[in-house]
């Protein structure tokens, strides 16, 4: 389910971050994570709900344009 907008979808179509105490990051398999869609990734409200997530959020935009396009990069 994406955080932003609470749309169901698989789990091959979403996006899954990890957030850490002071960055976002892909998931690795350890702590906690969530997933954003595909649809949510350009919405500017999606910064809002990461911010959420973690403590210390200033580079947060940026951190999120990097892992988007490099998950972008991988899926083709």
């Amino acid at each position: 389910m994406c955080i932003t907008c609470k749309n169901r979808f698989l789990q091959s179509k979403l996006i899954r971050f990890k957030a850490g105490e002071t960055k976002l990051s892909p998931y690795n398999g350890i702590g906690r994570s969530f997933y954003i869609c595909n649809e949510c990734l350009i919405k500017p409200k999606t910064v809002n709900h990461i911010k959420k997530y973690i403590k210390h959020n200033e580079d947060i935009k940026e951190q999120l344009k990097e892992i988007t396009q490099i998950w972008q990069v991988s899926k083709k």
